[in-house]
């Protein structure tokens, strides 16, 4: 936040003396703005800037925008890529396809055929050696056929189990950290384009436009200040003697020029050291005194002052 110093304000400070009424003690003060100043967390051409000084702005009303082009198209390259690891991490979930499964299990109904006839032929060769018609190699060749059937058979069921599973764990869990790194960078690209759309942070006046439309701004540089609605303090001095008449809490009355009569202010500070008069206020008389800054805020709804506003202070006010 910045400040404002208006230097007749302080002329006015001290030199005007105080008044004492029944305890009450009226003293010179001024107002002053504590700024927002707004500026983009990144670089870029100002595009827009649909507010002006004077403009009464809410929070969340649009401010200035800066060129998104860039940004733009980083946050499309993040959804497409967030995109293709979603269907990398459902292809790893699901399996084989429908048409490589249905090959394996026309496969599998051929194998059990072969094993049948396989099984037949045994039986009958085995009739035949019993009979001494067929010979004993013949038995054999028979029952190696039949054991070769049954392993085939055995090794296509395995596959298709394996078909209709997902992929390895190792591989799952890597397609599922793709998927959240691809998500990490989608929300950072969204946030990076969302950033150059910037808004009021609090409702308030704009008080100074830096930049126009065209320019090129830095990350970070000011393009226009704010004065909260709620951003303007009373400050005055008091010597030692008075110091006893304020405390935090307290409520000092205001008055100044075209100003309601039932303005009035909460102390907020009293600043445990004191200073010297300041500088603009100096006479032979008073370079040497000493002073403390006192300062108080209105309420939320009190009519508020303009920064630089000279002010009547009374303290001591019941």
């Amino acid at each position: 936040m910045t400040r404002t110093l208006s230097p007749f304000v302080l002329l006015a400070l001290i030199l005007a003396g105080c008044g004492d009424n029944g305890g009450q003690v009226t003293v010179q003060g001024y107002a002053e703005g504590d700024f927002v100043t707004v500026a983009a967390t990144a670089g870029g051409r100002l595009t827009a800037r649909p507010v002006n000084r004077g403009d009464v702005v809410k929070a969340g009303d649009a401010l200035f925008a800066l060129d998104a082009t860039a940004a733009t198209a980083s946050r499309d390259q993040a959804a497409a890529s967030l995109a293709q690891a979603q269907a990398d991490l459902a292809d790893s979930l699901k399996g084989s396809r429908p048409t490589e499964v249905a090959a394996i299990d026309a496969q599998i109904a051929e194998a059990r055929s072969a094993l049948d006839l396989a099984r037949i032929e045994l039986a009958r060769t085995q009739r035949l050696t019993a009979t001494q018609v067929a010979s004993r190699q013949g038995l054999d060749k028979a029952q190696a056929t039949v054991e070769q059937a049954q392993a085939r058979l055995e090794a296509l069921e395995a596959q298709r189990d394996t078909a209709t599973l997902g992929a390895r764990d190792d591989r799952i869990l890597a397609a599922r950290a793709a998927v959240a790194a691809a998500s990490a960078t989608l929300a950072d690209a969204e946030w990076q384009l969302a950033e150059r759309q910037v808004t009021a942070p609090v409702a308030g006046i704009v008080s100074e436009t830096i930049r126009d439309p065209g320019e090129v701004v830095a990350a970070g540089a000011p393009v226009l200040t704010l004065l909260p609605d709620d951003g303007t303090k009373i400050r005055f001095f008091l010597p030692e003697t008075l110091l006893p008449k304020v405390a935090p809490g307290d409520t000092v009355r205001l008055a100044c020029d075209g100003c309601p009569g039932d303005l009035a202010a909460r102390v907020t500070y009293v600043a445990p050291k004191e200073e010297f008069t300041p500088p603009t206020v100096y006479t032979v008389t008073n370079r040497e005194t000493f002073v403390y800054l006192v300062e108080a805020r209105q309420s939320a709804g009190a009519t508020r002052l303009r920064p630089g506003q000279p002010l009547d202070v009374t303290i001591g006010a019941p």
